[in-house]
């Protein structure tokens, strides 16, 4: 949900009704993110407002051109219903080691909040998107060049 209200597919109103509805999935899934980096779970308190529209995403590989998204294993999947389809741009290289990005000039971008943005999930900091990178990405390492990309909707 916060990649659809990421590409404009659903409005931010839509995306806190889907918290409100589905609640206990949202917050476990929070809760998993969250767990690598946090002292205590107990500290964590969800609420509807923590989700916040996707607008990029991080990977060990340069991404372009247009996506559908999938479920499923790589072998049986099937798109999404209803259909996610978006462009991506590369837009930067990111050093995990001491959280540099490498950005063109013409780029607005906020550090401050591209963790958000790019999780889905507000407040979080680099260090939640640093171990959740390190986490879905198993052969990485704090070393490993990763390409931050802007997410866009096809129109």
């Amino acid at each position: 949900m916060p990649l659809r209200a990421g590409l404009g597919l659903i409005s931010n109103e839509k995306l806190r009704e889907y918290a409100v509805f589905n609640g206990s999935k949202v917050k476990e899934a929070i809760l998993k993110a969250y767990q690598q980096t946090c002292k205590s779970l107990t500290d964590i308190r969800y609420s509807p407002e923590m989700l916040c529209p996707k607008i990029y995403t991080t990977r060990t590989h340069h991404l372009s051109g247009e996506y559908i998204v999938v479920e499923g294993s790589r072998f049986k999947a099937k798109p999404v219903v209803p259909e996610i389809r978006f462009k991506v741009t590369k837009v930067a290289s990111l050093n995990l080691h001491d959280g540099v990005a490498t950005f063109p000039p013409m780029f607005d971008f906020s550090w401050k909040t591209f963790p958000e943005k790019d999780l889905g999930v507000k407040g979080a900091a680099f260090e939640q998107l640093r171990d959740e990178l390190l986490h879905l990405n198993k052969k990485a390492t704090l070393d490993t060049p990763f390409y931050i990309n802007r997410l866009e909707p096809l129109k």
